[in-house]
């Protein structure tokens, strides 16, 4: 058998296999009719109440320095998107371009909400994408 006929038949099986998928081969896998359906939680009954879940609060294991940088990041943050928002306000936008000042005026909102309700991490997070968005905020 020649080199080129060699590699013609492996090249051969790779497409059939690509086309078929192993899974459909005998002794390949499990075909997905035979795999077992994952037990499902059971329904709570109609008159037992869920509770809440709660957020659970990490900022109580900060150490005041820690405490300290998370907020001076989230200022920082919240500084450079609300910058840029107001960079726009009283100019003519196109529909894209104030969507994007919308979105980061309301994730600045929401960073507002989440230090009221003392959530830094989240906070944090919040004004890290404020400050994202912000970048590709171009009024003119």
């Amino acid at each position: 058998m020649s080199r080129a006929s060699a590699m013609s038949g492996v090249l051969a099986l790779a497409a059939a296999l690509s086309l078929v998928g192993c899974a459909h081969l005998p002794g390949f896998g499990v075909p997905i009719e035979s795999r077992p359906t994952p037990a499902q939680p059971p329904a709570p009954s109609g008159d037992a109440k869920v509770a809440p879940t709660e957020p659970v609060k990490v900022e109580g294991v900060l150490s005041d320095k820690e405490r300290r940088e998370l907020l001076s990041r989230v200022t920082a943050d919240t500084t450079a998107a609300s910058s840029a928002v107001r960079g726009c306000q009283g100019r003519r936008l196109l529909p894209d371009q104030e969507s994007v000042v919308e979105a980061t005026a309301s994730l600045l909102a929401d960073v507002r909400a989440a230090l009221a309700r003392d959530e830094l991490w989240r906070a944090e997070s919040l004004a890290r994408k404020a400050r994202q968005l912000a970048t590709s905020i171009n009024c003119p």
